[in-house]
């Protein structure tokens, strides 16, 4: 693999190239019914391996102090480390335009779906009970020069649930095992 590179596409639209990655996702795994040459709302990253493009990802940053992100890899590329390129650069872009917690939904259609979610979780994603979206915290961490933030004592939750951002339960799982 030659080292990829990110471009941000100042005025996307769906291209042959997107359809062609999108189309390469397992049945059920994606949700974009974009006609060709449509312009595409919101930012549109490519991932590109020389003059190919080896996969794409989106910022919806609509509702302010989030960002929902969507992230796909030609399937001939999975496995090579592509997915965690285009996921890292994402995040990188959300952190640096100010933006507290980026999130992701694997749909329940997804024939990977677990695999995915793990995925996820091993970089940092946590969930909640009511909510099939995980999110991550890539906002600025407060600075220690100003000294302690002062937060309120924590709510008393119920033993055995789960509040919104605590982590899922589960067992290990081996980061190198998921590698998309």
């Amino acid at each position: 693999m030659t080292s990829l590179t990110w471009e941000h596409e100042a005025r996307p639209v769906w291209d042959a190239q997107k359809a062609s990655i999108a189309a390469s996702a397992p049945d059920g795994a994606l949700v974009l019914d974009f006609a060709e040459g449509a312009e595409l709302p919101g930012d549109w990253f490519v991932a590109r391996d020389g003059d190919a493009v080896v996969g794409f990802g989106f910022l919806d940053t609509t509702w302010g102090g989030d960002a929902e992100i969507t992230l796909v890899v030609h399937a001939q590329r999975r496995g090579q480390g592509v997915g965690t390129f285009v996921m890292d650069h994402l995040e990188q872009e959300a952190g640096a335009r100010g933006i507290n917690y980026v999130y992701n939904t694997v749909p329940d259609a997804h024939p990977e779906r677990d695999d995915v979610h793990d995925w996820l979780l091993v970089r940092g994603y946590k969930g909640s009970q009511g909510d099939a979206s995980l999110r991550k915290h890539v906002g600025e961490k407060p600075n220690a020069q100003f000294g302690p933030v002062q937060t309120s004592p924590p709510e008393r939750v119920p033993s055995g649930s789960r509040s919104d951002g605590q982590e899922e339960s589960g067992d290990y799982v081996d980061v190198e095992s998921h590698r998309f």
